[in-house]
């Protein structure tokens, strides 16, 4: 609920603000106090031009929104012949403001000095009773506390609803960066940084593991003959292929250019070679479609098995050994 919240943050702001205005309006026309209800009315009317414009996911109409607040405040407290809890509204919207607007640095500045001006001077009116008589006025006596509550609860809430809103984003990018920083971009795979950093835990982990080096045959001439953008769908399908066969245990990682490393810890031999047998099939027989033209593309693995995870480099070592024998032997073709 909160991704969807946060895609729609604009649209959501702008309608509660409109929500409040309306129940403003109805209540102060049926207790009879024209002049607040008249403002209610227009400021209803500025947030409904503002959701049915195209302006409404925009910062301009998040500016125009702030400023309505601050002016419907000021002249709600003005008009209100006693304190209100106006006041609080202008507060509430300088921290408000900072999440919904992306505008600059001194603008932001400017418009978080301007809710704090109009929260004074809201203030300095409420105060000094300093009132404007236009239009019916009512008599809420204890009525008038519950009014101020009902403000202080509003101003609340869209702080808070702000401030759920700004943490889940912030978790969302916080996510966003660790994927970009553990996988490839083309690809999606895990990265070089990544598997070192998981394979250096591997001392907890059971039983044998074993690693493939796997490179694709002929690439550059892939790339010279039908364009880099066939050589980019290869990496990916190719990737794609090893994802599919893969367990959630096991994992694929982009190793550069053109070579992958396939990591399987806890895992015997002859079944590490099946799913690695299966894998180089998989890609034989994968057919890699870009503008109409159809290609075909093999790889060649180099595989070794240990038990010792504190020797992981010579591992990896010995399964590049392989993999250029499997090279100077024919490619297409996995050595063990």
């Amino acid at each position: 609920m909160l991704k969807i919240l946060t895609n729609a943050k604009n649209i959501v702001f702008l309608s509660t603000c409109l929500a409040v205005h309306l129940i403003s309006l109805c209540f102060f026309l049926l207790t009879g106090s024209t002049s607040l209800a008249v403002i209610n009315a227009i400021s209803s009317s500025i947030y409904i031009l503002l959701l049915i414009t195209d302006v409404r996911n925009t910062d301009t109409g998040i500016v125009i929104a702030f400023f309505e607040i601050l002016c419907f405040s000021l002249l709600s407290e003005l008009l209100s012949d006693g304190s209100m809890g106006y006041m609080f509204f202008p507060l509430g919207m300088v921290a408000v403001i900072f999440y919904l607007a992306s505008v600059g640095k001194k603008k932001m500045l400017l418009l978080q000095c301007s809710g704090i001006v109009t929260t004074i001077a809201v203030f300095i009116i409420d105060v000094n009773n300093i009132t404007v008589r236009i239009g019916r006025q009512a008599d809420y006596g204890d009525l008038r506390n519950i009014i101020i509550l009902s403000n202080i609860v509003v101003a609340l809430l869209n702080m808070l609803y702000v401030s759920l809103l700004y943490m889940e984003e912030q978790d969302r990018n916080r996510a966003a960066l660790e994927y970009n920083i553990n996988h490839d971009p083309l690809t999606g795979l895990y990265n070089r940084r990544y598997f070192y950093s998981q394979v250096r835990t591997g001392e907890e982990k059971p039983g044998k593991y074993a690693i493939a080096l796997i490179d694709i045959d002929n690439f550059k001439k892939i790339n010279d003959t039908y364009g880099h953008k066939y050589g980019d769908a290869a990496l990916v399908s190719i990737s794609r292929i090893m994802t599919e066969a893969l367990s959630p245990d096991d994992m694929a990682v982009r190793w550069g250019g053109e070579e992958f490393v396939v990591f399987m810890p806890g895992i015997e031999e002859e079944k590490a070679y099946d799913k690695l047998s299966d894998i180089l099939s998989a890609i034989r027989n994968e057919k890699i479609t870009v503008d109409d033209l159809t290609i075909t593309c093999t790889v060649t693995m180099g595989v070794a098995v240990s038990d010792d995870y504190s020797n992981y480099e010579k591992i990896i070592g010995e399964a590049d050994l392989k993999l250029y024998e499997g090279k100077n032997s024919g490619k297409n073709r996995m050595i063990t």
